[in-house]
């Protein structure tokens, strides 16, 4: 049987679409997932609205990762990049001192009065609150924040306080605190610990967006005051989540969410993240020394989240340092009836009607001995059959992923664990060894040509499967451009590395059953916030092109076009004669609508191409969106978050087709109705 999709070397490009040519499967809206995990700003300060750093008042141990000093860790804790030195020196400063003053990390001694800061063991929660002996009125402590100012002025706050000192009173000022933006009476402060809550509206006059501002929490009396769990959202927040980037999930249709990691999730315990938000403990960050987990997100949340977007989700569970029971425990969470005790613990927190979350992961890059509970090959299919084993004894509807990776280390998984394995999961994170003086086309080049390589691999790990497993799934977990150089997954680049990599597995049928994306915020591609500023990078755009395919019918398709080759460069592999048109074709169930996705991976050059159409006359007008880049690197930013955009325009096609030139380094999705 021909393969549906044909390419063929010719420097005179050429596109024909087979439109009597279809395959069975439709195309999978799982292969337009995103990943999120518990790393860097994806997260916290990140999709979750919380404004605050060390909202709990910890000591400072919790954040100053590898003994770096606070000169270092607070301005990466706090976001000050792009943020003018003549404006965070003397904030910094201050910082400085108010640590070694007794007053928490992130946090610095602020007003008119006089006090004296220590850490106290009375508290609401985790390890300290924060104990201010005012001495005379108007004193407290302070943070520098950012407000998304551009969109949304009002501000909600909540605090827990207690003590002798009058009145709570919160303020919002310029960096300089000589303006005050907004300020409000938070209430009496009592002998016990009790929640005050408080609504802010801001004067955003004059406010320029990112702009560094100051909060500020002070007492009007003398006396002593007890500070913990302080948040701060903005008003618009959706479950406690950023209303940007729900809208752009929502935007992109995203259909499947996997979370809470990657490396994270082989140290994390899914328990400290449910219940009450202000009891939840703080803890280091298992896997990513440089932030520290608040376990203000939590399973809950996710699903809230999930929810919100109008997407699945896919639970990645603590296969390293977690047990099998805990694992069970987790899916009973989620899909026990309230007759279970955690069906009656997720009722307890609020949700008494079952998420129904069908598909788990068992673990993270167990082969890798950065992995926490990292093991053989042959432990892993006994961890693997224990862990599901426990969780299917909870749920037997469950679909269940592998830790899997490469033939090597599948082959024991396939071959004891056949009788309850259905799918592998795989890991293509590349690039990350190349010599940064490598040269920025020499590097595209070899990106660009990559899914060619990959699609006989993935080939190979279907038919490795196949002996013993049918029909053999791989779930692609993870995946990006790793280099920090100026190829790198904000870039165009890594809109056309997915597009080559989802084009394989829609020609690969079934093979591939999902692919969930890294990541969705601060992380690899997706979206970028910065200053509390949300923007959208290439490759978050290419998501929102290619789910409009979802549930299309593939199918045959003949591409011709030049090619090139590229040799080894590290973890890349050579590819001989790589097209630099790559394209799929799929038509909706009733027959009446074809969409054409076209890569041009060409670094310069723009391909004019004859696009040939069989058995479907189309209308005359064609509607166009292209997504473009002038350069490899070519990206979008705070200071130019559209510089690189989907344009949207339309072409005429004539009774068999169009000719069309394609820009280089660009995305284009051709859509055709049929004629009457």
């Amino acid at each position: 049987m021909k393969p549906l999709i044909r390419f063929v070397e010719d420097n005179a490009p050429r596109l024909e679409v087979f439109v009597g040519e279809r395959r069975e499967q439709a195309i999978s809206p799982r292969l337009f997932g995103k990943f999120t995990e518990h790393l860097g700003r994806n997260v916290y300060h990140g999709i979750w609205a919380q404004v605050l750093v060390n909202p709990g008042f910890e000591p400072a141990r919790f954040f100053q990762y590898g003994g770096r000093p606070p000169s270092e860790t607070l301005p990466r804790h706090l976001g000050w990049w792009g943020v003018p030195e003549t404006i965070t020196r003397p904030l910094l400063r201050r910082l400085e001192e108010s640590l070694h003053e007794g007053v928490a990390y992130g946090w610095m001694r602020t007003g008119e009065g006089e006090a004296r800061c220590t850490l106290d063991t009375d508290r609401v929660n985790s390890e300290t609150a924060q104990r201010i002996e005012v001495r005379s009125p108007r004193a407290g402590v302070a943070q520098p924040i950012f407000l998304p100012l551009h969109r949304q002025r009002r501000v909600v706050l909540s605090v827990w306080a207690k003590g002798d000192a009058g009145n709570l009173h919160a303020s919002i000022r310029t960096a300089d605190e000589r303006r005050v933006l907004a300020e409000g009476r938070v209430g009496k402060l009592a002998k016990g610990w009790r929640k005050y809550t408080l609504r802010l509206s801001v004067d955003a006059a004059g406010i320029e967006r990112g702009e560094l501002l100051v909060f500020a929490l002070t007492a009007d009396a003398p006396g002593t005051v007890w500070l913990d769990q302080c948040f701060l959202f903005p008003a618009d927040n959706i479950k406690g989540f950023d209303v940007d980037a729900v809208k752009a999930l929502k935007q992109a249709k995203l259909p499947l969410l996997r979370f809470p990691g990657g490396n994270f999730v082989s140290g994390y315990h899914w328990e400290d993240g449910v219940g009450p938000i202000d009891e939840r403990p703080l803890r280091p960050n298992p896997a990513w020394h440089d932030v520290v987990e608040y376990n203000h997100v939590g399973t809950d949340e996710y699903m809230a989240l999930c929810e919100a977007v109008g997407c699945e989700p896919l639970i990645c569970i603590n296969a390293g340092n977690g047990t099998p029971e805990a694992a069970a425990r987790w899916v009973e969470y989620c899909n026990g009836s309230t007759s279970t005790p955690q069906g009656r613990r997720r009722a307890a927190n609020g949700h008494p009607e079952p998420y129904n979350v069908r598909y788990w992961e068992i673990g993270n890059e167990l082969w890798g001995d950065w992995q926490i509970g990292h093991c053989t090959r042959e432990e892993y299919a006994e961890r693997y059959r224990r862990f599901v084993q426990a969780m299917k004894a909870v749920d037997p509807t469950i679909e269940v992923i592998a830790c899997g990776q490469d033939a090597h280390w599948n082959e024991p998984l396939i071959e004891r664990c056949a009788d309850i394995l259905r799918s592998v999961s795989i890991h293509t994170l590349i690039a990350h060894s190349v010599p940064p003086e490598t040269p920025v086309e020499r590097i595209y080049r070899s990106i660009a040509a990559f899914p060619v390589w990959y699609e006989g691999y993935l080939m190979e790990l279907g038919q490795q499967m196949a002996r013993r497993v049918k029909p053999p799934r791989i779930a692609i977990t993870e995946l990006q451009i790793m280099t920090p150089h100026r190829v790198n997954n904000q870039t165009i680049a890594e809109a056309i590395y997915l597009s080559g990599i989802i084009n394989t597995s829609i020609r690969l049928g079934d093979l591939v059953e999902l692919i969930t994306h890294s990541a969705v915020m601060n992380h690899g591609g997706g979206l970028r916030k910065h200053r509390e500023f949300v923007w959208k990078n290439p490759v978050q755009l290419a998501h929102e092109m290619y789910v409009q395919m979802a549930e299309q019918i593939p199918v045959g398709l003949t591409v011709a076009s030049p090619a090139f080759s590229v040799s080894a460069l590290h973890d890349l592999p050579a590819v001989d004669k790589a097209s630099y048109l790559d394209a799929v074709a799929a038509v909706n169930a009733a027959g009446t609508e074809l969409s054409l996705m076209v890569t041009n991976r060409h670094p310069d050059s723009a391909l004019t191409t004859d696009i040939i159409l069989h058995d479907f006359i189309p209308r005359g007008t064609v509607t166009v969106q292209s997504l473009a880049g002038d350069s490899p690197t070519a990206q979008n930013s705070f200071e130019q978050p559209e510089a690189v955009r989907i344009v949207k325009s339309t072409d005429r096609a004539g009774k068999n087709g169009l000719r069309y030139t394609f820009a280089p380094l660009s995305l284009t999705l051709l859509t055709f109705r049929r004629g009457g």
